[in-house]
């Protein structure tokens, strides 16, 4: 996944001054003002608040321990309430005694979602200021902290699920807080509609992706203590549950697979949409995708261990991606620079390394050279599967993601008993389809990945590739003119599921990073990517009609 880019700074705080009790301010929105100082007038009591910050999730009643401090060994009481907060924001005050530290209660409902984000904000957290004063018959006092609300509804259950419901229990309730370590617990699986695909059993969980482990909702990687054909799929220990949070249609991935399938790569994974609660607690929508690796029942290449270190064994099949986040044992940095990660075998044997970054450099190598590298027999098709170059850049190019200049999960692999290098799987699309606000590939009609991404931006420079492109289109295009209603098909699978999940992460109508807009619904986030998929083709047309 690309990297995260902050789209906002000094997103501003607001001043929420604690005058009345328990009331609910008129206040519907959260106007920026910097945090102020600390301020007496003529009191004989100061206020500290015992934490500088206080985060508030909707739905969510929290404390805050304000310390009242006495000025000079002065005695007496202080009376603390709240008056002008934001919208969906209570405070409960009352009477302190100087020289002790008192609780106020502080309740948000999901109304402060919409008072304190703007619609603009990049981030998942609003950081707003909270003042709070106490007065006395001596004068008033005041201090200020950090009120952080967050975009999510914690306490959210829903009463009725609409999709399989996965259900996840860690060991002692542990959190699930490392991309590199797993957390042991168990897992059920219900369907109500088939129990052919109801499940139970234990397993690890740990955390994964990128960027999309810095969000709210955290995607997962499963590793199950026995194999298993969860909902229909292939029998296998190693599972992937996509969040999809910064996708509001939570559907480019799927979509994503569904044309990788169209345009005949060799294997895609498959997913099922699942409702998932992970001790208890509702998590919403996920996506349980099967794991982009090397097996029998997946990407079926020759599968690797550190046995097989000659002859035939030796020459595959090694799973690798451009991957600038360096999370593989064996790192190359190739001829023109890119970042090559080894993902399987990993880590490799000595002879397996070897074997590998001497196969790469002779396949990258056969792109580059001056005197062969057009040639049918000696040059890059000799070295690269021209089927799957071809098959896997329609696809990135359709969706127009970023990520296929060469940033992640731009996978490529070479079979056993194979010569060549092929492109794929198809994974990580959720920056697709227009859903980015920092990058020129937002556009239905622009061309950023063929400029960008080296490898491909070499092969443009052969004809005989750009001829390939034209007749692959030809002939993939009216499949790809149903990928709109494919979108119509799986949206009504998620319309009653969906609600949830919005109601678990009230995000639809915020800018979350890295959405270019945020248009309010569920309905209108799906048609405005059907909107741009039909400008998209029609730039395909325009760019690959030709021979």
């Amino acid at each position: 996944m690309a990297k995260r880019l902050v789209l906002a700074t000094g997103l501003g705080l607001i001043t929420a001054l604690l005058s009345g009790c328990g009331t609910t301010s008129t206040v519907t929105n959260c106007p920026a003002q910097p945090l102020a100082n600390t301020a007496s007038s003529g009191s004989n009591f100061t206020l500290t608040p015992s934490n500088a910050i206080v985060t508030v999730y909707p739905g969510e009643t929290t404390s805050i321990p304000v310390n009242v401090n006495s000025v000079n060994g002065s005695t007496g009481t202080v009376t603390l309430a709240p008056t002008a907060l934001p919208q969906g924001v209570t405070i409960s005050g009352g009477t302190a005694t100087i020289g002790t530290t008192t609780n106020l209660t502080i309740t948000t409902s999901i109304d402060v979602v919409k008072a304190c984000f703007t619609g603009q904000i990049g981030y998942w957290t609003a950081d707003r200021a909270l003042t709070i004063s106490g007065s006395n018959s001596t004068g008033t006092a005041t201090t200020q902290l950090d009120m952080d609300v967050e975009l999510e509804n914690k306490t959210f259950q829903p009463t009725t699920n609409y999709l399989p419901v996965m259900r996840i229990t860690t060991t002692d309730a542990a959190p699930v807080t490392s991309e590199d370590d797993y957390v042991t617990g168990s897992m059920t699986i219900t369907d109500s509609t088939d129990t052919s695909n109801n499940y139970s059993g234990t397993l690890g969980i740990k955390g994964h992706g990128n960027t999309s482990w810095e969000e709210p909702k955290k995607p997962y990687r499963l590793n199950l203590d026995s194999k298993a054909a969860l909902i229909g799929m292939t029998s296998d220990s190693n599972w992937i549950l996509l969040a999809n949070y910064d996708d509001k249609t939570m559907l480019r991935n799927d979509v994503s697979f569904q044309m990788s399938q169209l345009f005949g790569m060799a294997w895609t994974p498959s997913s099922v949409f699942v409702e998932m609660y992970m001790n208890g607690e509702y998590e919403g929508v996920y996506e349980l995708t099967e794991k982009v690796e090397v097996s029998k029942a997946r990407l079926n290449i020759g599968s690797m261990d550190d046995t097989d270190i000659s002859g035939e064994d030796l020459t595959g099949g090694y799973l690798a991606e451009i991957d600038h986040y360096d999370g593989e044992t064996l790192m190359i940095l190739s001829q023109v620079g890119l970042p090559i990660g080894l993902d399987d075998p990993d880590p490799p044997a000595t002879e397996q390394a070897t074997y590998f970054t001497t196969a790469l450099k002779s396949a990258e190598g056969s792109m580059y050279d001056e005197t062969n590298w057009r040639s049918t027999t000696n040059g890059w098709q000799a070295y690269w599967d021209s089927g799957s170059v071809v098959n896997w850049f329609l696809v990135e190019e359709l969706a127009n993601n970023l990520d296929a200049s060469d940033s992640s999960s731009d996978y490529f692999y070479k079979p056993r008993s194979d010569p060549k290098f092929y492109r794929g799987p198809v994974w990580d699309m959720n920056l697709g389809y227009g859903n980015i606000n920092y990058s020129p590939t937002v556009s239905p009609t622009d061309n950023y990945i063929r400029y960008n991404a080296l490898w491909y931006k070499r092969l443009f420079d052969d004809p005989a590739f750009t001829s390939m492109l034209n007749a692959r289109w030809q002939v993939v295009r009216t499949n790809a003119q149903t990928l709109n209603s494919y979108i119509d098909t799986r949206a009504a699978v998620l319309q009653n599921a969906q609600a949830n999940n919005f109601a678990r992460w009230p995000n639809l109508g915020e800018r979350v990073w890295p959405n270019p807009v945020a248009l309010g619904s569920y309905q209108a986030e799906v048609d405005a990517m059907k909107t741009w998929i039909t400008k998209r083709l029609a730039y395909m047309d325009s760019t690959y009609g030709t021979n």
